[in-house]
């Protein structure tokens, strides 16, 4: 048996794994708690549905290194029906759905020894406790891009190194290599670098930083070799949201070595912000620097001045919806464009339903529209129905929204053209889907009194 502390207690673990903010790709920052090595990360299907997660490095790592996978840092790790730990040849499992459903108020983990010779460094059964597996995991893009900004993986130190990630769903495989974040964040125009020596308060020196300057960064984000520091506190370095925004790296042996392990002390910190706060003021203040805003204000004025242009060309030339003879819009090329078209219609009365009235639209809110309709005048209203609007109805199917929870989709067409076989045709323009959850589909584009003309 082997019994292990955890950073937090059960009880906040649980509420931030159900809290609605984990992220199943979180589980990538496991590379950062030892020195830089290849890692490989499978994901598989179990007979009952369930995620199953292997996690292996190539370094030869102690037992005691091997335990700071569960330290709790990473919440995400804890999210599974059952995990197991590799020491030595053996596994040691516990279950930790057991756990999170009946939170103790202890911050320990006990591990069990279970017969049997271990395969991997960590084991996850039943990962993310669903009967499918995360969307965000099988992305390429989006988990390149997290291992580019989250973990070593990305730092300009590592550019040139052979370390990479094997990341395999569902036999699927992803090689992702070292790259540098800033040129992956930053692209190849509009940057402005400056380098500044780092000293702390007595002037002793305590590294170089390099300032990396975009439009496409986020704002007040300081990155080390292994990611971001730490959450912008109250008292973290703020500016406004009209600067050119930055990122950092540090170059100190000591803090690197500090933040790889999650221990950087508060006077470490304080020094760190600090001294970064003093180059930042002597790196914006300078006149290279203030000859860079200008440059860049001018190209972004060039930029809108030629996008709008664009758009106008596309009006003298794009297709038109025309409605009972009479223009209305061009033709929706996006979600917000379907929304505008559908408000027209409505204003028009040329709507093919009995009955429809939008009481209001947000796309922040998960579920986009709330609405009253009526399809046939021998069918009972429906009041306030959840409305989802997209530009193609397989994108309401691409952004997971919870079937149970919508009543209409509203769409301008269908991908190709087609409906999906799923759904059966009521009408000209109406669709539904039917199975454990219904609901019905509205496609704009056949309504009958609706045409498409070239301007």
């Amino acid at each position: 048996m082997i019994e292990l502390g955890l950073r937090r207690n059960w009880y906040e673990i649980s509420d931030y794994l159900n809290s609605g903010e984990p992220n199943p790709l979180r589980i990538t920052e496991l590379v950062n708690l030892f020195p830089p090595c290849n890692w490989t990360f499978k994901f598989t299907f179990d007979g009952a549905g369930r995620t199953m997660v292997e996690i292996d490095c190539d370094s030869l790592l102690s037992d005691i290194n091997a335990q700071a996978l569960l330290d709790g840092s990473l919440a995400e790790v804890l999210f599974t029906d059952a995990l197991y730990l590799r020491q030595g040849e053996e596994y040691f499992t516990t279950d930790t759905s057991e756990i999170l459903k009946d939170p103790p108020s202890s911050n320990l983990i006990t591990l069990q020894k279970l017969d049997g010779k271990a395969d991997s460094l960590l084991f996850l059964e039943g990962f993310w406790q669903s009967d499918s597996i995360p969307p965000a995991i099988q992305r390429d893009h989006a988990v390149r891009s997290y291992f580019l900004e989250h973990t070593w993986l990305g730092a300009t130190d590592f550019v040139d190194s052979e370390y990479c990630i094997h990341w395999i769903v569902t036999g699927k495989e992803e090689v992702i290599r070292s790259e540098n974040r800033y040129e992956t964040k930053l692209g190849s125009m509009d940057n402005f670098t400056a380098q500044k020596t780092l000293c702390n308060t007595n002037g002793d020196h305590i590294g170089q930083v390099s300032f990396h300057t975009s439009p496409s960064l986020k704002d007040d984000e300081i990155y080390t070799t292994f990611g971001p520091l730490i959450s912008k506190p109250n008292n973290w370095l703020t500016r406004s949201r009209e600067d050119p925004r930055w990122i950092v790296e540090i170059g100190s042996q000591t803090l690197k070595q500090a933040i790889s392990q999650g221990k950087p002390t508060t006077r470490l910190i304080n020094e760190l912000v600090n001294s970064v706060e003093d180059a930042w003021v002597f790196v914006t203040s300078s006149d290279r620097f203030q000859s860079y805003e200008k440059e860049l204000e001018q190209k972004q004025e060039i930029k809108a001045a030629n996008n709008l242009e664009k758009r106008q060309k596309r009006a003298q030339t794009a297709e038109i919806v025309i409605v009972n003879d009479a223009p209305v819009m061009l033709v929706p090329s996006n979600e917000n464009e379907v929304l505008v078209l559908l408000c027209k219609l409505e204003a028009l009365d040329a709507l093919p339903f009995h009955e429809f009235f939008l009481w209001e639209y947000t796309a922040r809110a998960g579920i986009d529209a709330i609405a009253t309709y009526r399809i046939r005048e021998v069918e009972v209203p429906t009041q306030f129905g959840a409305i989802e609007v997209e530009h193609h109805f397989e994108n309401f199917l691409d952004h997971e929204h919870p079937p149970s929870q919508v009543n209409l989709v509203i769409c301008w067409d269908f991908r190709d053209g087609e409906a999906p076989v799923e759904l059966r045709r009521r009408n000209q323009y109406l669709f539904e889907y039917r199975n454990d959850d219904s609901y019905f589909i509205l496609v704009l584009s056949y309504i009958p009194n609706l045409q498409i003309k070239r301007s």
